[in-house]
């Protein structure tokens, strides 16, 4: 499969990575968009940016390019999550994907074109669904696929 797994928010309890892991074993990449409160060593194999309650991890944003698509990570509390600062950041980033975190809350839009994805918390949510992390899935025929999953 062409699955990148997408969490935030796990605040000290990453126990659910070792259960999401396991639960996709190939995916083309494990994503976390902050607030872990760990290292980034103690994340792997998922790559990470800072949140606002981190301080061991350095990386603020990151831009990545999978696949062809290109992907903006952030954890979003310094853009006051406003639509029209992530799509002005978006476009700024030329990203085909914005993922954030901060909210604790599954969200999913398309906007001009991008996805702009929040994976909710794996640990602590703030959304009757529970606890949740998001699944891109890279189609074929170009196309995206965003499900969220519970822990």
């Amino acid at each position: 499969m062409k699955e990148i797994v997408v969490v935030s928010d796990t605040h000290y309890n990453n126990e659910p990575l070792k259960e999401i892991v396991n639960r996709f074993p190939s995916a083309l990449a494990y994503l976390h968009l902050g607030d872990s409160q760990v290292s980034e060593k103690e994340l792997f194999p998922f790559i990470s940016v800072k949140g606002n309650n981190d301080y061991l991890i350095e990386n603020e944003d990151r831009l990545l390019t999978i696949r062809g698509y290109v992907i903006y990570m952030t954890h979003g509390h310094k853009m006051y999550l406003s639509r029209e600062n992530m799509l002005y950041k978006a476009k700024q980033k030329q990203c085909d994907i914005f993922l954030f975190g901060h909210t604790h809350r599954p969200f999913y839009e398309v906007i001009d074109g991008i996805h702009f994805i929040n994976p909710g918390s794996a640990s602590f949510s703030r959304s009757a669904v529970g606890e949740t992390f998001a699944v891109i899935t890279l189609l074929d025929d170009g196309k995206i696929d965003v499900s969220f999953e519970t822990i």
